[in-house]
C-alpha cells in the first residue's frame, strides 16, 4: 500500500513540475510577444489552471471536441459557456509555441472591439498555451441570406481595418478564412486565428519574410505574397476579397475541391486550374455572373422589385472582391472596403 502511495506521490510531483517548467517557458515566450507588440502597455491577460481547463472540457472529452482535425473544444468555466483552443501537436512548419503566443498577444490587444472573438483568459501550464475565449458558433457552411452574407463580410471588413489602423505598427492579420470567422448568438461576426499575424514596423508599408516558409490555405494567399514573402496591407486585402467570393458563390466551406458535375468551374480544364478569384474574374469578363453566385441564394430571389435589388447588391459585391484581389483597378484599403460594404448593405 505503502508503494503505492509513494508512486501517485511520485506522479503528481512529477506532473506539478512539468506544469511549472511549461508555465514557465511559455511565460517567457507571450511576455516578450506582448513586449514586442505592445511597448510594455498590454491588457492583462487572465490566467487559469490546467484543472481547470481539464475539469471544464471533461479533460478534453470526445464529446466537447467542436471541428474535426482541429484543436477547438467547448466547455463551461466559472459558469459560462466558451471556446477552448489546445494545440496537442506542431500545428505550423515552425515556431508553434511562437505562433500560439502570437494569438494570444494579438486576441488580447483587440478582444474589446465586438467584431473579435474575446479572450478570456490562457493558460500556460500545458506544453503549448491554451486559449480561452468566449463561445461562439463557426459561420455555416451554407449561408443562402444575402443579407447576413453582406452583414458578416462588412464586419470582419471593419475588424481587419482595425487591425491595419488601430495600433502604432499595422498588425496584417495574415490568415483570412471561413476557419477564423465566428458568429456569436446576436449573429455578430467575430475575427480570430491570430497565430499568423505579422506586425509592420512603425514608418514602413511592407515587411518580408523568408518566402520558404510562406503558410497558409493556398486559395486565400496573395501572389505577391507567395512568390517574395512580401507582406503588406493587401495580403490581408486579396484574402478577404477571397472569402467575400467564397460567400457569394456558395463555396466556401469546401475551398479548392470541384466536384465533377456539381462545378460551377468546369466547362474547361484550364479554368479548373485557376484559383478561386481567378475563375470569379475569367466568368465576369465573359458576361455570366449569375453562373457564379450561389444558386442557392439566387433562387431565393423573388422576381420583383426587391429581388432585382438584391442581384444587383450581389454583384456589386463581387465586383469589389475582384478589386480586393487586384482583378479590377486599383486595391482598395480596407477602411475603402468596409465603407463600400456598408454603403451596399443599405440598399434596402
Amino acid at each position: 500500500m505503502d508503494c503505492l502511495i509513494n508512486k501517485s506521490k511520485k506522479k503528481k510531483n512529477s506532473e506539478a513540475n512539468q506544469r511549472l517548467r511549461s508555465f514557465q517557458e511559455n511565460g517567457k515566450i507571450l511576455l516578450q510577444d506582448l513586449i514586442e507588440l505592445c511597448n510594455g502597455k498590454s491588457n492583462p491577460i487572465k490566467t487559469f489552471s490546467a484543472n481547470q481547463i481539464i475539469q471544464a472540457t471533461d479533460n478534453f472529452h470526445e464529446s466537447n471536441h467542436m471541428f474535426r482535425f482541429e484543436f477547438i473544444y467547448r466547455g463551461t468555466l466559472e459558469n459560462r459557456p466558451v471556446l477552448i483552443k489546445r494545440a496537442t501537436w506542431k500545428l505550423y512548419t515552425s515556431d508553434t509555441l511562437a505562433k500560439i503566443c502570437r494569438d494570444i498577444t494579438v486576441s488580447s490587444m483587440v478582444s474589446g472591439h465586438k467584431n473579435f472573438l474575446k479572450l478570456l483568459g490562457c493558460c500556460l501550464e500545458f506544453e503549448y498555451p491554451v486559449l480561452v475565449c468566449e463561445y461562439a458558433e463557426r459561420i455555416p457552411y451554407n449561408t443562402p441570406n444575402l443579407e447576413m452574407v453582406i452583414k458578416m463580410a462588412k464586419e470582419i471588413a471593419v475588424a481587419v481595418s482595425y487591425l491595419h489602423t488601430a495600433f502604432p505598427r499595422t498588425m496584417i492579420h495574415m490568415d483570412i478564412q471561413p476557419s477564423n470567422i465566428y458568429l456569436d448568438p446576436n449573429g455578430t461576426a467575430k475575427l480570430s486565428g491570430f497565430c499568423l499575424c505579422v506586425s509592420i514596423p512603425e514608418g514602413e508599408t511592407f515587411v518580408k519574410v523568408d518566402a520558404d516558409r510562406v503558410e497558409g490555405v493556398l486559395d486565400y494567399l496573395e501572389y505577391n505574397y507567395v512568390t517574395s514573402g512580401v507582406v503588406t496591407e493587401n495580403t490581408d486585402v486579396f484574402s478577404f476579397g477571397v472569402l467575400l467570393q467564397n460567400l457569394l458563390i456558395g463555396k466556401h466551406g469546401e475551398v479548392d475541391r470541384c466536384k465533377g458535375d456539381e462545378s460551377l468551374f468546369e466547362y474547361e480544364h484550364s479554368v479548373l486550374n485557376l484559383r478561386v478569384s481567378d475563375r470569379v474574374c475569367k466568368f465576369v469578363e465573359e458576361g455570366r455572373v449569375v453562373e457564379i453566385l450561389d444558386p442557392q441564394m439566387l433562387g431565393s430571389m423573388g422576381d420583383d422589385e426587391t429581388g432585382e435589388q438584391e442581384r444587383r447588391q450581389m454583384e456589386a459585391a463581387l465586383m469589389l472582391s475582384l478589386r480586393c484581389t487586384g482583378h479590377k483597378g486599383d486595391v482598395p484599403k480596407m477602411m475603402e472596403v468596409a465603407k463600400e460594404l456598408k454603403r451596399i448593405e443599405r440598399w434596402t
